[in-house]
This record gives C-alpha cells, sequence and structure tokens, in this order.
C-alpha cells in the first residue's frame, strides 16, 4: 500500500509539471518511480499518464498548434521508437537508468547556455531531434529531451512552444503505447498502477495550468532547467 501512495505522489508532482511547463510526466516521474518498482514496469505506465495529460492540454493549446512545426517531430520519431523497443528487450535496467540520467543532465546544460534565438532552426533538426526522441521514447519513455532543446533553440513564444511539445508527446505517446502492447510491456500490473495515477495526476496538471498562466517567459524557462538538473542528478546516482 505505502508503493501506491508514492506513486500517486509522483503522478501529482509529474501532473504538475507537465501542466506549467509542456512537459515532465516522463522526466520527473520515470526516475522517481524508478526507486520504488522497476524501471522497465514504469515506463509503460508514465507512457499511459502522458497520453492522459497530454489529451488534457490539447484543449487549453488547441489555438496554437501548427502542423509544420510538429508534424516532421512526429514522423521522424516512427522508425526511432523501433530501435528504442529494441533496447528496451535487451539492455540491462542499470544502464537504462544511467543513460536516463545523462540525457536529462544534457538538455538542462544545453537549454541552460542558449542563447534567445533569434530565426528558425533548418528543418533538417526538426527531422533529427524527432528520430533521437523516438529512440528515447522507446528505450526509456523519455521522447522529452530531444525536443525540449529543440523547441528552446526556436524563436517561439511559450505558447508556441508548449503546443508543439504537447502535440508532439500526444500523438508519439499513442505510437510507442501500440508498440508496447505488441511487445508484451502493457502488463495487469501495470495497468493497476496507472489506474491508481490517474486522479492525482489530473489534479497535478490543473493546479499547473493555473500557474503556468500566471508567470512570465524567464521564469517559466529556468523553472524547467531548475527540474531538470535536480532529476538527472537523481538518476545517475540511482544509476
Amino acid at each position: 500500500m505505502p508503493e501506491v501512495v508514492y506513486l500517486c505522489l509522483i503522478a501529482f508532482l509529474a501532473g504538475f509539471v507537465q501542466g506549467l511547463t509542456g512537459f515532465g510526466v516522463m522526466l520527473v516521474a520515470l526516475p522517481l518511480m524508478a526507486l520504488f518498482i522497476d524501471i522497465k514496469s514504469a515506463i509503460p505506465i508514465i507512457i499511459l499518464l502522458g497520453i492522459v495529460i497530454n489529451s488534457m492540454l490539447l484543449f487549453q493549446l488547441a489555438k496554437y498548434f501548427e502542423r509544420k512545426k510538429w508534424l516532421p517531430l512526429f514522423l521522424s520519431s516512427l522508425p526511432g521508437i523501433l530501435i528504442g523497443i529494441y533496447v528496451l528487450k535487451t539492455v540491462e535496467t542499470r544502464s537504462l537508468e544511467i543513460l536516463l540520467g545523462v540525457v536529462i543532465l544534457f538538455t538542462a546544460t544545453a537549454t541552460w547556455i542558449s542563447k534567445s534565438p533569434e530565426k528558425e532552426l533548418k528543418k533538417i533538426w526538426a527531422y533529427a531531434a524527432g528520430f533521437t526522441a523516438g529512440i528515447l521514447g522507446g528505450s526509456i519513455g523519455a521522447p522529452g529531451p530531444p525536443i525540449i532543446v529543440y523547441t528552446s533553440l526556436q524563436p517561439w513564444t511559450k505558447q508556441q512552444i508548449k503546443a508543439t511539445m504537447v502535440a508532439f508527446f500526444a500523438l508519439g505517446g499513442a505510437g510507442i503505447i501500440i508498440f508496447y502492447f505488441f511487445s508484451g510491456f502493457i502488463t495487469e500490473d501495470v495497468l493497476l498502477s496507472f489506474k491508481y495515477c490517474v486522479l492525482p495526476l489530473v489534479f497535478g496538471v490543473l493546479t499547473g495550468v493555473f500557474l503556468f498562466n500566471r508567470i512570465n517567459e524567464a521564469i517559466y524557462r529556468r523553472i524547467v532547467h531548475v527540474f531538470l538538473f535536480i532529476l538527472g542528478a537523481m538518476m545517475l546516482l540511482k544509476g
């Protein structure tokens, strides 16, 4: 029973960060859940939670979606997901935890030192980010870092950044779940844990969205960086 309580608290925190920043359910929940359950069980739970969150945020950000921004990311992620699932099946848990920590810290560093962009990146970077995100999503359930870095280097508003991430995560998460289902990762235990976490997750998202509408652009970006540094360090220490 204590394990269920911990999972629910983690789901609330992950929902809060996702509602605030447009990402976070994977990067927040995965290193924390991996402290209590096996990472290979945590990954599909978090992917399912991500679909719930992004379905909620789709309505909040509907007027900011631009197909030319998210479609290249999504299409290029599909072959990457297949590679990632193969990695998940063949690589030991400890290596996956270390990989996750490295990826998170790299993301935090890259976005922290990046200057305010003045012009959009070339399209090739969208395909590179999407493909890499697919690999990370399939292997460790965290497709976010390449997308976070890519969007943070664009001269977009915080609404455009968040909308692009939400659109990608909603579609990408659905694709990952389909592949996970046919690969045998969606078990009864996974679905039971998911059921317990849904309600606290929703409350977390609503709280994060409330705060998102009341902070400025600079504070928004700094919050993202601080969360990433803390979580990346935690995952490396565990691995």
